[in-house]
């Protein structure tokens, strides 16, 4: 088994952000990280300009801008959670990100600190500290007087990392560095911390020597500082100037003060220490998770606390020493991560639990809102991914994503959809459109005079033709003004064909039923005409500028205008063996604004496609399409230099062929499914770029990239005509028409995400099912009481965090039902479930957890979903009877006793919705952690057991009644599980994976486990051998069922077959793709869809050998010419690696790595080709091959 592991959404998740000069001198940039890539933004009058970003092969745990002495620009310090550090400079002449140092700081003796690492650097740029583990600080010293580091290293080793540069306590490590200009200097090296239990560290301002300032914590869980002065002569730790004991037992961060000394953070108070001065301020109990200086000199500081709530301290000073504390709620922000000052009051506040913020501050309070904050921009953020699910909930074979996003009051669910997004400008209620044309009255492209040539500015539209049944209607545009007027020589009484500019005549034209047009577009009045012959009708036509094609019955005609007399002149006309169904003119490389040499036509009858020569219209191909579906529509265009055809049916198939203007000869027939319904073909021009709009059930968009192309579906129902927009006031836009409307909007230039909010009411999104039979999503949801604002409540414990079961319509996302659980329990999963003998009904099963101060238990609830809010429909009111009957004593083992609080919790909740009704539930003395519907009857499983619970029907009692048995049992604690056919796959915290078979009896039994320490996060089955697993150290593994060995105990291990490190802590696997495969000729590429906890979403394509020996060279060929950012190594990076081993990556492809081929220049590219014995266009379509199933 190989996989293809691909991002087609990035992180999104904020963990760090700083500001300072570092793309040039006069530069205010703003840098922020998420998870393993850096995004650069330049700051200016007009906001935040996103400049580039960067992938880092490493997880990012510290992120710091520093300056030494004697440089314009500030560098960067980077440290991963792997203990890999370097140093990065901006090249602003090269435009480019260099390397200055990098180096590897693992020990092979130490443990990892608990709280996580902690990197400071020294506010005069002299050192850089690292605390990675406990009773260890790493020191790098900085060269702060630029001198040149004569280390003869080598520059071909640019960006290799040194990973073997290990070393023990009190020994230096070597580093990397890359230029003669390093700011830092040959080694770093360790020193002893008498302190184990660090919390937090920061460099002291305004000391003659780098002064560190340590919050730690004793074995008697009592808090202290110590200060410590760094030797630069034995770069060692000296005690500092001070030390303060039991600081508070709630204290948690330290901040540095330019004034002197540092602000010690606690949950209920801000104390300011210096060794002399003590000031104190109490505060509202909350958890301060981020904050930034506001002032040079320190005077305040804005802080973020874990209920979004942002405030500021003020430090009232004189002659640099601190009177006062004030501190004031400012107002309502994203639980944040980061908080970044930029300038006049603007704050950048990032967040990894909700959407990070462009803020701004202002020196009066809004009194509506009760807040100094006013919102300026939003940044998506759709991490962290608790939950998600797959669904086509318009049927339309587009699948999107559904997910529980955020934590708590940043909670909410997110609709993921993959393909072209259309924003709306304006909207005008025009019921019944049939046609829509834009019209230009400005001269455009070229005018030629007897002495001169001239060359107009590019044209606007400020008329839209709009045709209906029985008028035509004119539109007129005037900024974003809308309104109706006439042209005196146009046909308003008839439905228009077609109405267009000859830009080189200043002529309109108007193509009816009955008539050609001719219409000055200064003065609108007509000024030439030809009609048809009576009992004769004009039933399609094509137009290219002076070129008119049209079909009257079986009869081509071909006309031209006369550019001398303004007249229209009939070139040619033949008659057809049947009727033309659709025609079309269009020149194959231009967008109207050439002389076309082809006429393309299908016939009725004979259902084929034919081609006709200008102007002579002899036939030159003739095409069988084949079938009883008429053609509906045509179109010829040049993509990347190749010239196609594309022809559709009625019944949503699309024909494509590629065409040999040397031969006048179609090939490489193709047919693809756009739809279900017939599909009308409209060219349309986005900035220079012509591209195809295909008009149907599912509206798509048809463009090439790398002379591949892609079908993406676009976010608009009831499509019925669309045009190419340019006005003033729409610039670069589109008329749409619907079936009852006008809508004016913006088209993406390229296909991506399109994600869509769904806010939760300040609940956080637990897990989440779709219910296709309800046309509904079941989400348990959990709220935090606490997290509101106002003064403290006299909450009561179990109130703290209350979780519900709602239920939100498919389509509008209405809350449609809510059911709240009991004091003190948690939903931890649900899904929609059937019983054998019962296949009408679609029951949603919901299992939890109780912890109670004096027990835990759990609960597996079962609920039926009405339709009607009247509860007497087919929703077995036997069942609700059982409801009010507390004496379900059939349930063996302990889960025999419905709860009447909850009983009565369920009525009240149907009395005010009546559409999710309770029906049974069972009790566990454990925590029901996963459900699975699995052939007929619910599997749970129950810490370190799994229970068959089965809804049947009671001969005794004359109605269904539920029980349940254990089935297995012998795991740590089951957080997943999965199935296939008759097997399931079990995921253990701690165990792995192990297989299960269904048995005749219905019991369940192990057939093989993979024997590794693993502990595992999420699971997926491949196919019915391989098995996919995500575990804690941010890894995948693939095991492999053993079923052709002839040894029994081979037979009963699963056996890792693949690894790889993926970088992200994955909480959900499921099969699924966001794109839609229009090519019904090519085999399917079965793929995963995976979530994680950084807001990132990927793809785990199962691939051939051929095409993984393929990647594999071409992933070798890549990594000589793409280098890691800060010498990071891309193997060492996608190694798998957890605290037991580390090995190299087995039988996975980087597909992230792969698509950089797609931008590289052309010289890197050849470089990366060969040893693969292709041209780089081989490789392209290779990918593009594979990628149009991943995004």
């Amino acid at each position: 088994m190989y996989s293809f592991v691909s991002t087609v959404q990035k992180p999104t998740s904020v963990t760090h952000s700083v500001t300072g000069n570092f793309t040039g001198p006069n530069d205010k940039n703003l840098i922020i990280s998420k998870c393993t890539k850096i995004e650069i933004f330049l700051m200016d009058q007009d906001g935040l300009k996103p400049m580039f970003d960067v992938n880092i092969y490493g997880r990012i745990s510290v992120l710091k801008l520093f300056s030494v002495a004697g440089s314009k620009q500030d560098y960067l310090f980077i440290s991963t959670e792997s203990f890999k550090f370097c140093i990065l400079a901006y090249d602003y002449e090269k435009k480019e990100i260099i390397t200055k140092a990098s180096g590897n700081a693992e020990d092979t003796i130490g443990r990892p600190t608990e709280a996580g690492q902690l990197g400071i650097i020294d506010p005069d740029g002299r050192v850089v500290a690292l605390h990675l583990y406990e009773g260890l600080l790493k020191l790098i010293t900085l060269d702060n007087n630029n001198s040149n580091n004569n280390n003869n290293n080598n520059n071909n080793n640019n960006n290799n990392n040194n990973n073997n540069n290990n070393n023990t306590p009190n020994k230096s490590i070597n580093l990397n560095l890359n230029n003669n200009n390093s700011p830092i200097q040959k080694n770093a090296n360790n020193v002893r911390l008498e302190e184990l239990q660090v919390l937090d560290m920061t460099f002291l301002y305004g000391c003659k020597v780098p002064t560190i300032a340590v919050l730690f914590k004793d074995t008697k869980d009592e808090k202290h500082i110590s200060t410590y002065e760094i030797s630069s002569k034995d770069t060692e730790l000296i005690v500092g100037p001070w030390s303060q004991s039991n600081v508070g037992v709630y204290s948690s961060l330290l901040v540095p003060v330019p004034l002197g000394g540092v602000l010690v953070v606690a949950d209920n108070g801000i104390t300011y220490l210096n060794g002399k001065t003590t000031r104190s301020i109490a505060i509202p109990y909350t958890k301060f998770l981020a904050f930034d200086r506001v002032d040079k000199d320190g005077s305040r500081f804005l802080f973020g606390d874990h209920f979004g709530r942002l405030s500021v301290l003020v430090l009232i000073h004189q002659q640099q020493r601190v009177m006062e504390l004030k501190f004031e709620q400012l107002g309502r922000i994203s639980i944040p991560s980061s908080i970044s000052y930029l300038d006049s009051g603007v704050v950048y506040i990032g967040s990894s639990s909700g959407d990070s913020q462009l803020i701004k501050l202002n020196t009066e309070k809004d009194q509506s809102t009760d807040s100094y904050v006013t919102y300026l921009e939003t940044f998506t953020n759709i991490g962290p991914i608790v939950d998600f699910c797959v669904v086509d909930a318009e049927k339309q074979g587009q699948a999107q994503i559904v997910t529980c996003s955020g934590t708590y009051r940043d909670g909410s669910l997110r609709i993921i959809r993959n393909g072209i997004g259309i924003a709306e400008q304006a909207s005008i209620e025009l019921e019944g459109i049939k046609g829509i044309f834009p019209i230009n009255t400005t001269t455009s492209g070229t005018t030629t005079t007897t002495t001169t040539t001239t060359t107009t500015p590019e044209s606007k539209d400020r008329y839209l033709i709009t045709s209906f049944i029985e008028c035509t209607k004119v539109l007129s545009f005037q900024g974003e003004e809308i309104e109706e007027t006439e042209f005196e020589g146009l046909d308003s009484d008839c439905s228009t064909l077609y109405c267009g500019t000859i830009d080189k005549l200043n002529l309109l034209i108007q193509i009816t039923n009955l008539s050609i047009n001719l219409i000055d577009s200064n003065t609108f009045k007509r000024v030439s005409r030809w009609n048809v012959e009576n009992s004769r009708r004009i039933n399609l036509v094509s137009t290219n500028q002076d070129q008119i094609v049209l079909s009257i019955d079986k009869s081509l005609l071909y006309f031209q205008v006369n550019s001398s007399n303004k007249s229209i002149q009939l070139v040619k006309e033949i008659q057809l063996p049947h009727e033309i169904s659709c025609i079309d003119i269009s020149p194959f490389d231009s967008f109207m604004d050439s002389k076309s040499q082809l006429v393309s036509v299908g016939l009725w009858n004979d259902i084929t496609l034919r081609i006709f020569k200008l102007p002579t219209l002899e036939e030159i191909w003739k095409e069988p399409l084949g079938g009883e579906i008429l053609p509906r529509s045509i179109l010829m265009i040049s993509f990347d230099s190749i010239d196609y055809i594309f022809c559709s049916l009625g019944d949503g198939h699309l024909f494509k062929f590629q065409f040999d203007f040397s031969s006048f000869k179609l090939f490489d027939k193709r047919k693809l499914t756009l739809g279900t319904q017939p599909i009308i073909l409209k060219k349309f021009k986005l900035k220079n770029t012509i591209n195809i709009f295909a008009l149907s059930d599912r509206p798509t968009v048809i463009y090439s990239h790398n002379k591949k192309l892609f079908y993406s579906v676009v976010n608009l129902k009831d499509v019925t005509n669309v045009t190419s927009f340019n006005s003033d006031g729409f610039p670069n836009s589109m008329a749409i028409a619907t079936t009852n409307s006008l809508t004016i909007g913006t088209i993406d230039e390229i296909q991506k995400l399109h994600i869509k909010t769904i806010p939760l009411n300040e609940e956080m999104g637990r897990r989440i099912v779709h219910l296709e039979d309800h046309s509904c999503y079941a989400v348990i949801t959990v709220k935090n009481n606490e997290g509101l604002m106002g003064s403290p409540q006299d909450l009561c414990e179990e109130d703290e965090e209350v979780s519900f079961v709602r239920i939100y319509n498919d389509q509008t996302f209405e809350l449609m039902s809510s059911y709240k659980l009991g004091p003190y329990e948690m939903g931890w999963s649900l899904t929609p479930c059937k019983f054998t003998g019962d296949d009408v009904n679609t029951y949603l099963a919901v299992g939890t957890s109780i912890n109670a101060p004096d027990k835990s238990s759990g609960r597996v609830l079962l609920f039926s979903l009405s339709n009607d809010n009247n509860n007497n429909n087919n929703n077995n009111n036997n069942n609700n009877n059982n409801n009010n009957n507390n004496n379900n004593n059939n349930n063996n083992n302990n889960n025999n006793n419905n709860n009447n609080n909850n009983n009565n919790n369920n009525n009240n909740n149907n009395n005010n919705n009546g559409k999710l009704i309770l029906l049974e539930e069972i009790k566990f003395r454990s925590s029901v952690y996963f459900l699975l519907s699995f052939n007929g009857r619910l599997i749970a499983a129950v810490h370190k057991r799994l229970f068959s619970i089965r809804y049947t029907h009671s001969k005794e009692k004359n109605c269904k009644v539920i029980s349940s048995e254990s089935v297995h049992k012998g795991h740590t604690m089951i957080l997943k599980l999965a199935s296939r056919g008759h097997f399931i796959l079990v995921g253990d915290m701690m165990k792995s994976m192990s297989l299960l078979v269904e048995q005749a009896d219905g019991s369940l039994e192990q057939i093989a486990r993979n024997p590794q320490p693993i502990w595992i996060r999420s699971i997926a089955m491949i196919n019915d051998d391989y098995f996919i697993g995500a575990e804690a150290s941010n890894n995948f593994v693939v095991v492999k069922k053993n079923n052709d060995s002839t040894n029994e105990l081979e037979r009963e291990l699963l056996d890792s077959v693949g690894h790889y490190h993926i970088g992200e802590s994955i909480n959900f696997m499921k099969h699924g793709s966001l794109v839609r495969l229009p090519d019904s000729d090519q085999p399917i590429v079965p793929t995963i869809l995976y979530v994680s906890v950084n807001g990132s979403i990927g793809v785990i394509a199962s691939i051939s050998e051929e095409d993984f020996i393929f990647f594999s060279k071409l992933q070798r060929g890549l990594n000589q010419v793409v280098r890691g950012v800060g010498g990071f190594s891309h193997d060492t990076w996608r190694a798998f690696s957890n605290d037991h081993h580390t090995v190299d990556s087995k039988n996975f492809i980087d597909g992230d790595l792969i698509e950089t081929f797609l931008d590289l220049k052309y010289e890197s590219q050849l470089k990366a080709v060969s040893d693969l014995g292709i041209t780089p266009d081989d490789a392209f379509r290779r990918i593009e091959s594979l990628m149009q199933y991943i995004r």
